[in-house]
């Protein structure tokens, strides 16, 4: 036979045998175990535990012992250190450079005018120069990175440079056009080269400048025939060498459209 019982711990109600009415039980909701007294019946009070004494105290238990990284954990972290290492070292070497003629290849950008007479590769992106001397179209570019400058210019040939430029002195006549002091006064520095390395198809010209850190080469181009009749003007100035890729990356890439 079953008699209605409560939890003195948690309040719930439950049932036990009525042999163990007074004994100690087991509630079925919160797991205590209490007196199994009748419900309404008064509860017992608590016993006291006895104290214990400093020698029968429980001593603090120790924590437990770090459970060790695996030996393939530490390899995987020490890589990621190094990688972060070597990461922020590059990092700072490229925010050093930045600025000293160091080229990068995606500065490289084709560069077409308006009317479609050339083409030519240049660093950055081009725009118009309101220096540029009197009759004479000037765009210039330059490197986010690298610094270096990259230029494009024009100007129309008279009638009379047109006839000038087939004769076989044409590079005389031209000399007064395309002189060193284009780029001196520009960039500085002491004029290391100016002479014709092309007498035609198309007559060339070339000046070099040194000021220590900055070296400019510009080369004049001339055109007399076709439908644009032009001197064109190509340019770099830099840290850079004269023997760089780079300058003869620009001088190449110059190309007239027929």
């Amino acid at each position: 036979m079953f008699t209605p019982v409560a939890c003195s711990q948690c309040g719930k109600p439950f049932q036990v045998q009525q042999d163990t009415l007074g004994k100690p039980t087991v509630c079925p909701w919160c797991q205590a175990t209490v007196t199994a007294l009748p419900v309404g019946a008064p509860a017992p009070a608590p016993i006291a535990p006895e104290p214990l004494s400093l020698d029968e105290a429980p001593a603090t238990p120790a924590p437990p012992p770090a459970t060790p990284r695996s030996k393939a954990a530490r390899v995987l972290l020490a890589g990621a250190a190094v990688l972060a290492l070597v990461a922020a070292t590059g990092a700072t070497i490229a925010v050093k450079q930045r600025k000293h003629g160091h080229l990068a290849a995606y500065e490289w950008k084709a560069y077409s005018p308006p009317d479609r007479a050339f083409t030519v590769e240049m660093l950055g992106t081009p725009a118009a120069d309101p220096d540029a001397p009197a009759g004479e179209t000037r765009y210039v570019a330059e490197g986010w990175y690298s610094g270096t400058k990259t230029w494009v210019g024009w100007r129309d040939l008279t009638q009379t440079q047109v006839q000038l430029a087939g004769t076989k002195d044409n590079f005389a006549h031209f000399k007064d056009v395309f002189g060193p002091d284009r780029l001196q006064s520009r960039f500085g520095g002491a004029v290391v080269r100016d002479a014709t390395t092309n007498f035609e198809n198309p007559l060339t010209r070339e000046v070099r400048t040194d000021a220590g850190g900055v070296r400019a080469v510009e080369r004049m181009l001339v055109y007399p025939t076709g439908p644009r009749p032009r001197a064109y003007f190509v340019g770099i100035a830099g840290a850079l060498d004269f023997d760089d890729p780079a300058v003869a990356r620009l001088f190449d890439s110059f190309r007239v459209s027929e």
